[in-house]
C-alpha cells in the first residue's frame, strides 16, 4: 500500500463505504422524512502544496537556478446554506452551497553572493545573502457540495454521530496574486540595513503588483470527507463538524500547485414539518352525455358577421399567374432534397404540363418548380441555368461548409438531368455560404430559409411565372366561420368537423381534443374545396369522449351554381377575373424591383382595359414586427398600383393579419411575402 497515493486510497474507501451503506439500507425501516434546511459557518485552514519555479510567463528570479516554491498554510472563513433529506434512518442526501476564502502564501529561498558599494564609492563589500521569493495568492471560491450523510449508530450517546462523504465543485470567484523577491539576511550581518540593495537600488525586486493568476483554473474540485455530532433541540439540530477536502484540480493548469482544506465549524438544521396527508378524493360525479353544437357564419360586404344561409358559386373566365420561386430548401445539415418536392418518372414527365395548375394554389405549383424548369429547358434547348448551393453559415455543421452547399446544388442538377434529360453542361454549379440576398433574421426561421439552392437563368423563357387560362370559381362566402361548443365531463378524446356534398369531403378539421370555438375555412383560396354541384352542402361536428360516447350535430346549406353558360343564356352581366401574384421583393423594401416590373409590364398591363377594376393587396409572413409588416405590405401594394394605370385601381396592405400560406416552412413564408393584383374586366354580351 505504500506506493498507492492518498487520493486513490480515499476513492477506494468511498467505494467500500458505499457498499456498506447499500447493505445497511436494506435493513432500515422508513421513518418520518421531511426536508431539513439551514446553514453553517466556520473557519478554513488552507494547505497549499507547491513545487514549481515560477508561474506561467511570470519570472520569479534567476532563470534555471533550480529554486522551487513550496507550500504554506493560511486561515480563512467559510459559510453557506444547506439542504438535507433523510432517505432512511441510516442515510441522508445533503447539498451545500458554500463560500470559502482560500488565500495563501508560497515561498522559496535562495543563497546568493552579492556585493555592496560603500557610500563614498571607494570600497566593495561582499555578502552571503539569503534571498526570499514570495507569492501572495488571493483566492476565494463558491462551491456546491453534494454529500452522503451516514448515521451508523443508534445507541444512546453516539446516536448523534454522523459522517460525511462527497465532492466539492468550487467556482473560483477571486484568483489574483502579487509577487516579490526580498533580501532576508546577510552574512556577515550588515550594520546599516538600508545600505545593501539590489541593482534597482531597492531591498525588493521582481515585484509584481496584484493581478490575475495566469492560466488559473476557474473550476476547483475536491473529494470531501467529514464528521459531526448532532445536538438535537426539538426540530432544530446544532452540529459541530469538521471536514477535510482533498484537492483534485491544480490551482494553475499544468502546474504543481494544489490546495487541500481543513474546515471546522458548526451547522444548524431545521426539520420542516411533514406535509399533511392529501384530502380524500371527492366522490365521482355522474358523467353526463356528450353534447356539442355547430353553426356556420360568414361576413357581409360591410364585414359584419351573419349566419350563412346560402352559398352561391359563380364561374368566371380567368387568368391565373403563379410566381416562380426558384429556391429549393433543405433540412439542417442535409443535402437530400425533401420528399415534399414532386419527383416524376419518365411517363409522368412526358405528360407534364403547366396547364394542370389551374385552380391550384401557389404552394401546389411551387412543389413542381424543378419540373417546370426542366420542361422549359427541354422546350428551349439553347438556354442555360445556374444552380447555386448555399448553407446558413451559422449553425454547427453548416457554417462555412461549402462542400455541403455544393452537394445540395449537385442533388438538384442530378434530378433535372435524370428526369428531364438536360445535359450537365447547360447547368453550371456554384457554391457559397449565405445566399446573395439572405434572410436578415436572427431567429431559427430566418436561418432555416438560408439553407437552399437557388436557380437562375438569363433567359426569360425559363424564369417567367406560370400563366394559366381557364375558369375560376368564386363563392359568395369566401370565408366560412364555424362556431362550435362541446360539453364532455369525461374529456374529449377526438373531434372532427367535416363539410361535404353527398359522399365528397370538401374540408375536414380534426383534433385529439375539442376544436377551437371558432374554425375558419377560406374557400376563396382553396379552389379544390369549393362545392361543385347544387346539392346541399352539409357539415357535421363529431365529438368522442374518453369513454367512447359520441355526439354529432349536423347542418346543411343550399348551394347555387352560376356557370358561364347559365349567365350567357340568361344574359346576366359577366366579367373576367385575373389574378397575378408577385414575390421576391428586396428585403425590407417597398420597391417593385426590375423582375416584378417586367412581369407587370409584360403580363399584367396587356390585360388591363379602360373599364377594368384593379385591386392590389399586399401580404407578409409572420416574422418580425406586426407594425413593420403592415407598413411594408402597404408600401409594396402602393408601388405596384402606381404601375397599373386604371381609374379604378385600389391598393391595400393586409400585412400579417391574414397569413395566406403555412408559415411553418420556408417556402410558405416566401410565398406569403406577396402582392396580389386582381383585375376584373366586364365582358360585353
Amino acid at each position: 500500500m505504500k506506493n498507492i497515493s492518498m487520493k486513490t486510497k480515499l476513492v477506494i474507501a468511498l467505494v467500500v463505504w458505499g457498499f456498506f451503506v447499500s447493505h445497511r439500507l436494506s435493513a432500515q425501516t422508513d421513518s418520518s422524512r421531511t426536508l431539513r434546511v439551514g446553514g453553517f459557518v466556520g473557519g478554513v485552514l488552507n494547505q497549499h502544496f507547491a513545487n514549481f519555479a515560477e508561474l506561467p510567463g511570470v519570472p520569479a528570479g534567476r532563470t534555471g537556478d533550480g529554486v522551487l516554491f513550496s507550500g504554506g498554510s493560511s486561515v480563512g472563513l467559510t459559510f453557506g446554506g444547506l439542504l438535507e433529506y433523510p432517505l432512511s434512518d441510516f442515510l441522508s442526501a445533503g447539498l451545500r452551497l458554500s463560500y470559502a476564502g482560500n488565500s495563501g502564501v508560497l515561498q522559496a529561498q535562495e543563497k546568493q553572493r552579492i556585493a555592496s558599494l560603500s557610500t563614498d564609492g571607494a570600497s566593495v563589500t561582499f555578502y552571503d545573502a539569503i534571498l526570499g521569493r514570495e507569492i501572495q495568492s488571493n483566492l476565494a471560491s463558491l462551491g456546491i457540495e453534494p454529500l452522503a450523510v451516514i448515521h451508523p449508530f443508534s445507541g444512546e450517546g453516539i446516536k448523534g454521530l454522523r459522517f460525511y462523504a462527497g465532492l466539492r465543485l468550487g467556482l473560483m470567484l477571486q484568483k489574483t496574486f502579487s509577487q516579490k523577491e526580498t533580501i532576508l539576511s546577510l552574512t556577515p550581518v550588515e550594520t546599516t540595513p538600508s545600505s545593501v540593495v539590489f541593482n534597482n537600488i531597492q531591498r525588493e525586486r521582481n515585484v509584481i503588483p496584484t493581478q490575475e493568476i495566469p492560466q488559473a483554473q476557474t473550476l476547483h474540485t475536491s473529494i470531501t470527507a467529514g464528521v459531526g455530532y448532532d445536538i438535537q433541540l426539538g426540530s432544530l439540530a446544532i452540529t459541530p463538524e469538521i471536514f477535510y477536502a482533498l484537492g483534485l484540480t491544480p490551482i494553475v493548469a499544468n502546474t504543481a500547485w494544489n490546495l487541500n482544506q481543513l474546515r471546522g465549524g458548526v451547522s444548524l438544521r431545521y426539520a420542516l414539518p411533514p406535509l399533511p396527508p392529501p384530502p380524500p378524493p371527492p366522490p365521482p360525479k355522474p358523467v353526463v352525455a356528450v353534447d356539442a353544437t355547430i353553426a356556420a357564419f360568414t361576413t357581409d360586404t360591410s364585414g359584419t358577421e351573419v349566419p350563412l344561409v346560402q352559398i352561391k358559386v359563380e364561374e368566371f373566365v380567368s387568368r391565373q399567374m403563379y410566381p416562380l420561386l426558384p429556391y429549393i430548401f433543405f433540412d439542417y445539415n442535409s443535402s437530400v432534397m425533401p420528399a415534399r418536392y414532386h419527383r416524376l418518372n419518365g411517363d409522368e414527365a412526358t405528360a407534364f404540363s403547366e396547364n394542370k395548375f389551374f385552380n391550384a394554389d401557389a404552394m401546389r405549383v411551387y412543389y413542381d418548380v424543378l419540373n417546370i424548369i426542366g420542361k422549359r429547358l427541354q422546350e428551349y434547348p439553347k438556354t442555360k441555368i445556374t444552380i447555386t448551393g448555399c448553407n446558413d453559415n451559422s449553425s454547427p455543421g453548416e457554417a462555412g461548409n461549402l462542400s455541403l452547399s455544393r452537394s445540395r446544388a449537385e442533388e438538384v442538377r442530378q434530378y433535372i438531368r435524370r428526369t428531364w434529360g438536360i445535359d450537365s453542361t447547360r447547368m453550371e454549379l456554384r457554391e457559397r455560404n449565405l445566399p446573395e440576398k439572405p434572410t436578415n433574421s436572427k431567429d431559427s426561421l430566418g436561418i432555416e430559409e438560408n439553407r437552399r439552392v437557388e436557380i437562375a437563368s438569363a433567359s426569360w423563357e425559363i424564369m417567367q411565372p406560370s400563366l394559366v387560362y381557364d375558369t375560376l370559381l368564386v363563392p359568395s362566402a369566401p370565408v366560412i366561420r364555424f362556431k362550435t361548443t362541446v360539453q364532455a365531463e369525461a374529456g374529449v378524446a377526438k373531434s372532427t368537423l367535416r363539410a361535404f356534398q353527398n359522399e365528397r369531403t370538401l374540408k375536414q378539421f380534426t383534433a385529439l381534443s375539442a376544436l377551437d370555438p371558432i374554425v375558419e375555412w377560406n374557400t376563396a383560396r382553396e379552389q379544390s374545396t369549393i362545392p361543385r354541384t347544387e346539392d346541399k352542402m352539409q357539415f357535421s361536428y363529431e365529438v368522442i369522449d374518453s369513454e367512447g360516447r359520441t355526439a354529432m350535430p349536423v347542418g346543411s346549406i343550399p348551394v347555387e351554381q352560376v356557370t358561364i353558360r347559365k349567365k350567357r343564356s340568361l344574359r346576366i352581366k359577366d366579367k373576367e377575373i385575373d389574378t397575378y401574384r408577385l414575390i421576391l421583393f428586396d428585403f425590407d423594401s417597398p420597391e417593385v424591383g426590375p423582375e416584378n416590373a417586367r412581369i407587370i409590364k409584360g403580363l399584367v398591363l396587356p390585360n388591363v382595359k379602360p373599364n377594368s377594376t384593379v385591386q392590389v393587396s399586399g401580404f407578409t409572413d409572420k416574422l418580425g414586427s406586426a407594425d413593420v409588416n403592415q407598413r411594408l405590405s402597404e408600401g409594396r401594394a402602393r408601388s405596384v398600383s402606381n404601375l397599373v394605370p386604371s381609374q379604378q385601381t385600389t391598393a391595400r396592405g393586409v400585412g400579417a393579419k391574414m397569413i395566406i400560406y403555412p408559415n411553418e416552412i420556408p417556402e410558405g413564408r416566401f410565398l406569403s411575402r406577396t402582392v396580389e393584383v386582381r383585375v376584373e374586366t366586364p365582358i360585353d354580351q
